[in-house]
């Protein structure tokens, strides 16, 4: 069973937009599922966790849940490409330089090389859902054009690659992970199950 919350965001893509979110996160949290046992706690927002990090968001997360695990959609992608041995990981991003940035330099300093990174430049995250299919396709196509990769990470919950994940592995050659797939491999792992769904990339076929 699922439980979710929401946080206010403004929805621009900057950096002081999004830590702005930090104010939400443990007063949300603490109104899900007041009074039940709970197996993990997970926070939906990619951008968010690089801007605040993994430790200030597991903190803000279960301030009302000591000793609950949990995770965000950053921490769950690096996790994945440890999972699948990936020591080049290539970037399909939506966001502004303001967060492509950290992204890049957290995972570089997680110990993964970067050989290339692609971004639709968005400003506004409500205009993250409008990317096509083709676009994304095509973007990824063009990062891989550029580098040798071992995995292909398509950031941020709001793209609309999570039911495109098996097409987009077999076209490429890669495994591809994305936010909310990895997001519920990590939360799944956390709770102690065995997280198997055919059909949404290499990361749920193992």
């Amino acid at each position: 069973m699922v439980f979710s919350n929401r946080v206010y965001y403004s929805s621009v893509m900057t950096t002081d937009a999004l830590s702005e979110i930090a104010r939400g996160i443990s007063q949300s949290a603490s109104l899900i599922a007041m009074g039940l046992p709970l197996d993990v706690m997970a926070f939906g927002c990619t951008s968010a966790s690089i801007v605040l990090g993994d430790a200030s968001v597991e903190k803000l997360l279960t301030a009302s849940h000591p000793g609950i695990p949990a995770t965000n959609p950053w921490a769950a992608a690096k996790a994945a490409f440890r999972r699948l041995a990936a020591e080049k990981v290539s970037i399909l991003s939506p966001y502004p330089t303001d967060i492509n940035y950290p992204l890049y330099r957290q995972l570089v300093e997680s110990g993964f090389d970067v050989p290339a990174l692609g971004t639709f430049g968005i400003g506004n995250d409500t205009d993250i859902t409008a990317v096509s299919h083709d676009s994304i396709v095509e973007g990824a196509l063009q990062v891989l054009e550029r580098a040798q990769t071992d995995v292909l990470f398509v950031s941020c919950t709001n793209m609309r690659v999570l039911a495109h994940l098996q097409e987009l592995e077999r076209l490429l050659n890669v495994p591809v992970v994305c936010s909310s797939q990895a997001l519920f491999w990590h939360a799944m792992t956390l709770a102690g199950k065995t997280p198997e769904c055919k059909g949404f990339g290499q990361l749920l076929n193992h």
